[in-house]
């Protein structure tokens, strides 16, 4: 299966899972990281321009399930919950398989929107 990706790729990239030392917004739910919790950093450069997003553990969670049951997964920072959404309306619940991926996506979703809830959103920047 040859996979399509419109998000043009990094030159550089890093990623790695650190713990907050201040609060953060969150790049993909926009909730606020609070001090003590992990979250993604990644940091590269696009177009000659560096860039760094900061995602929570929670949009993480979602983000590595759709990648381990959807083999062509394309996504770009900023846009994931809004690229995992169109990717799993895609698939059809035709096979039990199916099912327990869109079910396994939609407990994540509702996961996020519950802690978005409960801590709040980082105000705009």
């Amino acid at each position: 299966m040859e996979c399509y990706c419109d998000y043009e790729l990094p030159s550089a990239y890093s990623a790695r899972v650190v713990t907050a030392r201040k609060s953060h917004a969150c790049e993909e739910c926009g909730r606020i990281i609070e001090p003590g919790e992990q979250y993604e950093r990644a940091g590269g450069i696009w177009q000659d321009e560096p860039r760094t997003y900061k995602t929570c553990q929670h949009c993480l969670e979602l983000r590595k399930f759709v990648e381990a049951h959807i083999p062509c997964f394309c996504w770009g920072h900023g846009n994931m919950i809004q690229d995992a959404r169109g990717t799993l309306e895609a698939l059809t619940w035709e096979t039990s398989d199916t099912a327990g991926v869109l079910f396994g996506a939609g407990r994540r979703l509702v996961a996020i929107r519950r802690e978005r809830q409960r801590k709040g959103r980082a105000p705009h920047r």
